[in-house]
Parts: C-alpha cells; structure tokens; sequence
C-alpha cells in the first residue's frame, strides 16, 4: 500500500528532523507529529511505501522519501499520478473547501487527520464525500463529541504519541514530586485560544497563599509561525500581552518569581524536570489531545487545568476543574499536595502514547481497518458518559444506526455543547480583545 502525508509546512523551512523521533526542536505539536508519524511508518518493516509532501525543503533521515508541492490540491494531483491509496491531511475548513472542489476521477481517497475540533459545515462535507475515507481524532473524546453526527460512520481515533526518549529511565534523575519547590509551569502557543490570560489572573491569589511560588511561562505568541507584533514583553500579540500582563507585573518590572522562558526546544526539560504543578490551557476551549501535558506528567509534574475533551484523555494525575474561577485554589491545592503516583503515571503514559503503541495503530488502520472496512475501536462500553450530553448522543446514534434518514432531520446534539463553547469564546474575544 501507498499512502503520503501533506504537511503545508512554509513556517518550518529549513529545519532539520533527522532526529525527530529523539524530541521536538521547537514547533507546534501538530505538524511535529506529521512529520513524526510520517517518518516512523518510513522506517518501520510494516509493507507501506510512505511519501511525506512538503511545500518548503526539510532535512529527515535517510530512507525516508519527501516530495516538495506547491499545495494541498497538487499534493493529491501527485499522489493520483503516482498511484497512492491513501493521503493524510490534516483538518481545516479550507482544505475541506477544496476537497469538495475535486473530482472523483482518482485512485486516492482522503485521511482528514483531526488535530483540531470541525467546523459543522466540514464535518457534514465529510460525511458526504466520497474521497474521504476516514476521519481520524486525536482521541477518544474528540471522536465521541460527534457520537451521532453521521460524520461518526467515518471517525475513528488514534492518540498523540510523545517522542521516545521520555519513556528512558535514565535520560534524566527526576525529583519526586512531593520534594520539589512551589514550581508551576505553562508551555504552549501565548495566544487567547490557550488560555494564559486565565492563569495570569489567577496567579496574584496562588501568590496569597503560596508566597514563594515560581511561575515559568515556556513559549510565545510567535510558536504556531504567525506574524504578529509581540508586546513589549515578547510574549504574546500586542493588545492581548497587554490584557493579562497587569497581573504578572508590579511598577513596571515582572513579578519576583515570574519567568519568561520563551520558545524552547530540549532546554524545556530541565525546567519540567523541576516543576511541581503544570498548567497546560487553563481555558480547555481548543485543546482536543494536548502533547504538553503529558509530557509535563512524563516529568513528574502534576496538572491543573480545566476539565475538557482533551485532558480527560491525557491527564493521568492531577485535577481538572469546571470553572476558570477554580484554578488559584486548584494550582495551591496540588502545591501543597504530598501525594505522589508518578510510577502509575508514567506506565498508563506508556501504554496509551508511546511511539511504539501509537504506530502500530496507524499500521492498523492501513493495513486492516482500512482493507476490511472496520473500526479500530468499539463502539461501547461508552466511557463518561455523563460529559457533554455523551448518554444522549449515544442513544440518539443508536436510534440513527436503525433509522438512517434520521440523520437527515434530527441533528447532532454537538450543536448544543459545541454551539455553547462556541458562544463563550465570542463572548471572550469580544470583552478581551475589543
């Protein structure tokens, strides 16, 4: 079999990934993990003939074979003349636009790899299309927030995986984390939709009751590429840097304690390996897997963060809060918590997101589900049930498998929870960044 991996990665020129299964060199998780993924079917002896299509020049390891294109339509136009089966692509309403633009005269269908959430108007597009062979999330409860959308007879899951050398005992003597300092810790994009403005203002109340507490603050407004203009801190867009940074500053000077580290690449390891309590997106609105957080808990951090689709599949230890209003409480909480389950931890990490576990998924999916058009997960035993109407969609989905043409009258109840998630990021972004 045949299949390829597109990747638009004009942000990324240049770099050299000849290493990318050692760690992440600085760059936004989702097209690490193409790049990751692409390279570990390459070189594995599993019958797949992979091409990895770029738009820019990348250096990756000997044996693995990477085409340049000039976009997304001339990466399927290549794989039709070149007989691949499959390309992956990963979600985005404006790919969705051009795939309905196609015409079905090609031997390729379509993997839409979902790293964030879909549109409606996309997932319905899917559903429709015959190109699109399946959709993949990042994980289970990204696929069942769409239980009984017809999109769902099209989605499977497969998690994330966390590069290898966070699995080796012996890369890095870890403190246990019941003797480690009052450190917390965010990394990610400083960019409204993950939610750093939440934990800056909760941060002067863990202050209150956890005078000696260290905040380190990985990343920047500049991780995902855009080109935007920082603040005078250099930590995130102009007008949003100013929105929260009154609550990281006194007199015009940072806060004792607080600690700009901005992108970092290994370096990251040496401030998780002392962190005591992470703080992946406070706000969960955009999070549908989050590779942060599990490296932080692979460290022996602890999370704190809100409870969404996302960290109910990675987060392993820690608390997961319903209300931005929580977090001081939750953050001081797990400070001065003693409790420490790192060694159950780090095995449930193992045995849901190691390379090894994870690829043997995607060998799955081509080699089986794919041929013999099949699932690579039950359906049931449906798990939280009780989270974001999940019973319901369940039932309704039931009753759609028995009457198909209900799925033309009654529509997903994704259109309640997501609509309302929807409504208080509108909300947000209209009192934030007006």
């Amino acid at each position: 079999m045949k299949i390829a991996f597109f990747f638009d990665n004009n942000a990324h020129e240049g770099r050299d990934l000849r290493h990318v299964t050692d760690g992440n060199p600085g760059m936004a998780a989702t097209p690490y993990l193409f790049f990751l993924t692409g390279h570990l079917l390459s070189v594995r002896d599993n019958g797949l003939a992979v091409t990895i299509l770029l738009t820019r020049r990348m250096t990756f390891a000997d044996g693995v074979q990477v085409q340049l294109v000039g976009s997304m339509t001339d990466a399927y136009r290549y794989c039709g003349e070149n007989g691949i089966d499959y390309l992956v692509i990963k979600h985005s309403d404006d790919y969705c636009r051009a795939i309905g633009c196609l015409t079905n005269t090609r031997h390729t269908r379509f993997i839409i790899w979902c790293h964030n959430f879909v549109s409606f108007s996309s997932l319905s597009a899917y559903a429709r299309s015959p190109l699109v062979a399946r959709l993949i999330t990042v994980g289970r409860e990204q696929a069942d927030a769409y239980r009984d959308h017809r999109a769902f007879l099209k989605t499977d899951w497969i998690y994330n995986c966390i590069e290898s050398r966070m699995f080796n005992e012996k890369a890095v003597a870890l403190t246990p984390n019941h003797e480690r300092g009052p450190v917390v810790t965010y990394i990610g994009a400083v960019i409204p939709g993950k939610g750093f403005h939440l934990l800056a203002k909760a941060w002067p109340d863990v202050l209150r009751q956890v005078p000696d507490a260290q905040l380190y603050v990985i990343g920047n407004g500049l991780l995902y590429g855009d080109k935007v203009e920082l603040g005078p801190w250099k930590l995130a867009e102009k007008r949003y840097e100013a929105s929260f940074m009154k609550y990281l500053t006194k007199d015009g000077q940072l806060l004792p304690g607080v600690h700009l580290m901005g992108i970092l690449g290994e370096e990251k390891f040496d401030v998780l390996a002392k962190t005591k309590v992470g703080v992946p997106n406070p706000s969960g609105l955009t999070e549908t897997f989050c590779n942060s957080a599990v490296e932080m808990q692979l460290m022996g951090a602890v999370i704190a963060s809100k409870r969404c689709i996302g960290y109910m599949d990675t987060v392993k230890c820690g608390r997961l809060v319903d209300s931005p209003s929580q977090l001081a409480d939750c953050i001081v909480g797990e400070l001065q918590s003693s409790s420490d389950d790192y060694a159950h931890t780090r095995q449930a990490i193992i045995d849901n997101f190691s390379q090894d576990v994870v690829i043997r998924q995607w060998e799955e999916l081509f080699c089986e589900a794919l041929p013999q058009g099949r699932r690579l997960h039950d359906l049931l035993p449906l798990v939280n049930g009780d989270f974001e109407l999940k019973r319901w969609k369940e039932r309704m989905r039931s009753l759609k498998e028995h009457y198909p043409s209900l799925y033309a009258f009654i529509p997903s109840l994704a259109f309640l929870t997501e609509g309302w998630k929807a409504l208080k990021w509108a909300c947000y972004k209209r009192v934030m960044l007006r």
